[in-house]
Order: structure tokens, then sequence, then C-alpha cells
């Protein structure tokens, strides 16, 4: 009985809570109600600020797991000349803006006086090497010069399926205004503009770049992706004989099947080194070199055949044309590539007019291994063809004039570098170079007392070796130049402030030529570079 009563109060006890929770939400609900029909404007208000603050934190996200995203382990721990990665201006949903670039003191000592800045030519001509006839071959040279400093500016922006980016990169090493600068290797304009193009990267693999960039003929650390190439660390910024580049205009698409290959194929602005090979003026307007007749071989003096070969900008009908293959096994990095040419002139051969085109072509290939991961770095290329001067370092002659056809004559060359970078600490870089360009002879061709010719030893009297010989150089043809290089980085200051290195260099280059002695010289190099960004 009194177990009955005890069930019986607690049913009444749960039955009077049940009745006060109901009253209780009815009353909450009913309270709710106005309260809800006044407020329902300011939550959407709060919601949509909410949203918009979600979209700045997973923008912010991107930002820092890209700015954090270590290196793959396979990937080589070499780096490019310009070790510093930017500093970030600003960025919101949309684009992030980085500022880059060095500030550079550079000191120059050379065993014998060339006349250049930090840019050596490794090469005859003004700016190059003297030969014993010159009172410059006997003198050295020392100079200093800021010219190599740089700005650079990078614009990103990301979507769910693409990133898109622009970049400028700018120094102080044109050759000036008008018809002073050329567009051979580099354009060398003032201001002169290294990099200027921007990028379209989608999910998918593809990858787009229009613009002013390093040639796709250049080798890359990893893939084929931009400001990411494997320049030698030289103080010097016409780097090695050997090292194979250009930096021009083009458009350049490339394909990533899996994290392993890349295929990519590049649509380069043309420029042609072209030489007359001793053929004398002609005197046809607008012709400029006086051909051999075909007819009356040596009859050159009466003949009117000419061949028009601008000068410093050549004349171009086609673009350059460079493939690549690129793979990443898990260990190094490795490239083959191939690259197509063409050289065109107009000729007055016996009346008739016409232009002429010949095809030139290089194909080769590059390595880039990690010896001891994270300490040391070895790194092989080689580019080999006719008519590919324009891409070494060397600036060697692309062509040579025809004295018969007038057709351009693509000369035969090969180039290669090898090089070691250590890394001791993250606070010094070691390395050293070995490279050389070397052009083969062509067809020497004699009339009378005329002759032409690619490596024609009428060029090359020997007392060429005299001080004060009066004997003409001009026609004077290199056919090698070989680099030796050493040097170091140190970064003895890495904090909030940025970057500041020291960097020095030695290098014995030898330039031979066609049957003369061979030249050399030694150049030292002593950098002081802050990177503030």
């Amino acid at each position: 009985m009194m177990k009955a009563c005890r069930y019986l109060a607690a049913g009444r006890v749960l039955q009077t809570l049940s009745v006060f929770v109901v009253g209780l939400c009815s009353l909450l609900i009913m309270l709710a109600g106005p309260a809800w029909a006044q407020t329902k404007a300011t939550t959407e208000s709060l919601q949509s600020q909410i949203e918009a603050l979600q979209q700045q934190i997973d923008a912010l996200k991107k930002t820092t797991q890209s700015q954090n995203t270590p290196a793959a382990a396979s990937a080589p721990s070499q780096t490019a000349s310009s070790p510093g990665g930017g500093k970030l201006l600003f960025t919101n949903t949309d684009v992030k803006i980085t500022l880059g670039g060095f500030i550079e003191a550079t000191g120059i000592y050379r065993d014998r006086f060339m006349g250049s800045d930090v840019n050596s030519k490794w090469n005859l001509g003004s700016g190059g090497f003297p030969l014993q006839n010159s009172p410059n071959y006997y003198m050295n040279e020392t100079r200093g010069t800021a010219r190599q400093s740089r700005l650079s500016l990078l614009a990103q922006g990301q979507e769910d399926y693409a990133s898109l980016a622009a970049y400028y990169e700018m120094d102080f090493l044109g050759g000036g205004s008008g018809t002073s600068g050329n567009s051979v290797e580099s354009n060398s304009y003032n201001p002169r503009v290294r990099h200027l193009y921007a990028t379209y990267d989608s999910k998918g693999g593809w990858h787009l770049l229009a613009g002013q960039a390093w040639s796709l003929i250049t080798m890359n650390k990893k893939g084929i992706v931009p400001r990411q190439e494997v320049t030698p660390l030289v103080i010097e910024a016409q780097y090695v004989p050997g090292f194979t580049w250009t930096r021009n205009p083009q458009v350049r698409l490339v394909k990533d099947f899996g994290s392993m290959v890349s295929v990519g194929l590049s649509v380069e602005a043309p420029q042609a080194i072209i030489t007359g090979g001793g053929l004398p003026s002609g005197s046809s307007a607008n012709y400029t070199f006086r051909l051999f007749n075909p007819a009356n071989f040596a009859d050159v003096t009466s003949t009117t055949n000419n061949s028009n070969i601008p000068g410093s900008l050549s004349l171009d009908q086609y673009p350059d044309i460079v493939g690549k293959v690129a793979v990443d096994p898990g260990f190094g990095h490795w490239e083959a590539y191939g690259l197509g040419r063409f050289f065109t002139d107009r000729t007055l051969v016996n009346g008739s007019r016409s232009n002429e085109t010949t095809f030139g072509w290089g194909a080769g290939g590059a390595v880039l291994l990690p010896v001891i991961p994270k300490y040391l770095d070895f790194q092989g290329s080689f580019l080999a063809g006719k008519g590919i001067g324009r891409y070494g370092s060397a600036g060697f002659s692309d062509a040579v004039v025809n004295p018969i056809t007038g057709k351009l004559d693509p000369i035969t060359e090969v180039a290669a570098l090898v090089g070691l970078v250590a890394h001791p600490n993250d606070r010094l870089d070691i390395y050293g170079y070995a490279g050389m360009e070397q052009v083969a002879g062509k067809g020497v061709f004699n009339a009378g007392a005329f002759s032409a010719g690619f490596g024609n030893p009428a060029y090359a009297p020997q007392s060429l070796i005299q001080e004060g010989s009066t004997a003409s150089s001009a026609l004077v043809q290199a056919n090698t130049a070989e680099q030796a290089t050493v040097g170091f980085w140190y970064s003895f200051y890495k904090g909030k402030h940025g970057l500041m290195r020291l960097g020095l260099s030695d290098s014995y280059t030898r330039l031979r030529t066609f049957n003369l002695p061979s030249e050399n010289i030694n150049i030292v190099m002593m950098s002081l570079r802050y990177y503030p960004f």
C-alpha cells in the first residue's frame, strides 16, 4: 500500500513537471515570436558577415599552407642566385602581392682589360677578349658596379579550379636606349626587363605562360615551373660558358602527367647572330654582302650578287620552337629538350631576288641530382646542334652567309656545363662549375683576292700575336670558350629585417680562335647583397 502511494505521488510530480515544461516552452515561443520578427533582418546581416569572415579565414589558410609547404624530399636543395623569397605587401580575398629583389654592390677585377660591367663577354670584340696586338691585353681593370640590383613584383590569385599569377622583374644592366640595346639573348634596353609574364595553372595539370621569361630550354628544379629555374650561382651576370638560356617573349604550354612527368612546348621570339664570313661589302642598294658569282667564280669584283642581312635586329620570319620533357622519378630531376630555328635572308643571285630560309636545330638534356641530400648537389646539361649560338652564354654566331648561294648556313656547335654546389649549413653555399662551348668551321671559299667562310685561316695572321701589329683583327673568329669558376655565398645576417649575403668568385676562362694561340683571362668578383624582402 505504501509502495503504491509512493508511485502515485511520483506520477503526480512528473505530471506536474510536464505541465510546467510545456507551459514554459509555450510561453517562450509566444515571447520569441515578436522578437524573431523584429531581429530577422539583423540575424541575416550577421550571418552574411560570418560567411565573409569565413572566406577570409579560408584564404589565409591557403596562403599559410602555400608558404609553409616543405619541398619534396627528393627535390635537390639548390637555389637560384636570388634566394630572397619576397615579402608579402598585402592580400585580400582575391589577390596577393609580393615584393622581392635585392640591392647589390659588386667589385670586379680582371687581369686583362675588357671594358665590361658585371656581365663579361666570353667572345671577341668590344667588351670581350683582347688579342695580343692590343694594349688592352697587357692591362688589367678594376671597377665597381651596382647595376645588377633587382626589383620584382609578384601578383597571385587563387580560384577553386585554377591559380593565376603575374611576375615582373627588372635590373639596371640595359645597354641603353634606341639601337644601342638588343634582344639577342636577353632584353637589354633601358630600363631592362628581365621578366614580365602572366601564368594560368589549372587544377587539371595545365600550365600557360605568356610574356618574357627564361627560355623553356633553361633547366628547372622540379617539373616545368617558372621562377624555379636552375641558374649558376655565380656573381657574373653572363653566367658561365656552356650554360644554355635566353630570356625573351614566348607563349608556353605545359601539361603535368601526375607528379612525375611534365611535357612543355614553347613558341619563343626569334633573334639570330649572323656573320658575313669575310664577304666584301656590296654596292646594290638595300643589300649588305657581295656574293661570289657562281657563273664566274673568280669575278667577285664585277658581280652584283648580294645578300641582305640587317644589323642589330635580325630578319626573322618564324619563331624559335622549344619542346621539353621533365621527369622527377624520386631521385633528382631529369630533362630532355629539342630546339627548332629558322634563318631567313633576302638574296640577289644572278639577277634573281628571293627570300631564302634555312633550318637550324638543337637537342640536349639536363640533370639535377642530390648527391648528398640537402648537403651536396650535382648539375649537368648539354646542347648540340646547328645554329644554336644564341642559346649559349659565349654568344657565338648562329649562321654564316654562304658566299655562293647567299643563304644562311647554320654553324655546328656543342655546349656543356657541369657543377657542384655544397650547402654545409643554412648560411653557406659553395659552388664550382666547368663549362665549354665549341663551334666547328664551315667551308672556306676563295675568289681572286677575296676569301670568305667560317674558320678561314686567312683571317688570323700570325702578326696579331705581336703588340702594335697593324694587321686587322676584325675577322678573327673564335671557336671555343672554356671556363672553370669557384665561389661561395655566406649569409652573415638572417633575421626579421631580411637577408644580407657576401659572395666571392674566381673564374679562369680560355678562348680559342681559329689558327691563333688561345687567349685567357682571370676574373675575381666580390658582391654584397641585401635582400630586404
